[in-house]
């Protein structure tokens, strides 16, 4: 449920964005740039060469997690991996928090560095399309497997949303923000992918596919957001400077 609570909010940006941007005045125009958009993000996250690297160690990751993770589940319940309110936070950022800071991060930022709507507005279509395209491809992945969860409220465990979502969110903010604040931001994803296990609600091979999961997709959006973002050229005409802008 909160998945497609999740996904009808960034939703609701995703289309005011669009929306709002020069090259979608139009309804057929709008129709068929969406689609583009997100077949290319989808393309780039199972095609990069990077992208494959991460796949196959998630596999074999998971896999050989697969052998040993009852034993490890019951360390998780037994032990505990994390304190109560270190896990709770991991479980509210993965949930919504995330969902409204990274958008919000991304209007103070763009307003503070003085940057045009344009610019703004692409940081948060990307940022919307690739977390949308992240929970969409979760909730499909959760009714195929149709893995039971380790404490049998439902059979909705692999992948981990909240991991997969978390893991989205640093990818995102890896390639708007720069590497220091990407790998923060990876630190707290996994942060919350140990409190999934440490609240029985996920195995180490659900969050281990879900982190996976939400790193390519997040990283094949940045690529078409490489490809189709606003760039002003700056070039000399005459005596003076002539400033052209890629529309």
């Amino acid at each position: 449920m909160l998945s497609i609570i999740r996904i009808i909010i960034i939703s609701v940006v995703f289309l005011n964005t669009i929306c709002s941007q020069d090259r979608y005045e139009s309804f057929p125009t709008w129709v068929k740039s969406v689609p583009e958009y997100g077949f290319n993000g989808m393309k780039y996250s199972v095609t990069q060469k990077s992208n494959l690297l991460i796949l196959g160690t998630v596999g074999l990751g998971s896999l050989l997690a697969y052998q040993f993770e009852d034993q490890f589940q019951n360390f998780a319940q037994r032990e505990g991996l994390l304190p109560n309110n270190i896990s709770q936070f991991g479980d509210l950022y993965g949930g919504l928090w995330s969902t409204w800071l990274l958008p919000t991060s991304i209007i103070i930022t763009s307003k503070a560095v003085d940057e045009s709507n344009r610019e703004m507005l692409e940081k948060l279509e990307f940022a919307a399309s690739a977390l949308v395209a992240n929970g969409i491809t979760t909730i499909i992945l959760k009714e195929l497997i149709g893995r039971k969860r380790p404490n049998g409220s439902n059979n909705r465990s692999m992948p981990s949303g909240h991991t997969s979502h978390s893991f989205a969110v640093a990818a995102v903010a890896n390639e708007l923000y720069g590497h220091k604040v990407g790998t923060a931001a990876y630190l707290i994803a996994g942060l919350v992918a140990i409190s999934r296990i440490n609240d029985n609600d996920h195995y180490l091979s659900d969050v281990i596919v879900g982190a996976g999961l939400g790193t390519i997709i997040g990283r094949g959006f940045a690529r078409t957001f490489q490809e189709k973002k606003y760039v002003p050229n700056m070039t000399i005409s005459g005596k003076g400077f002539n400033i052209t802008f890629n529309l």
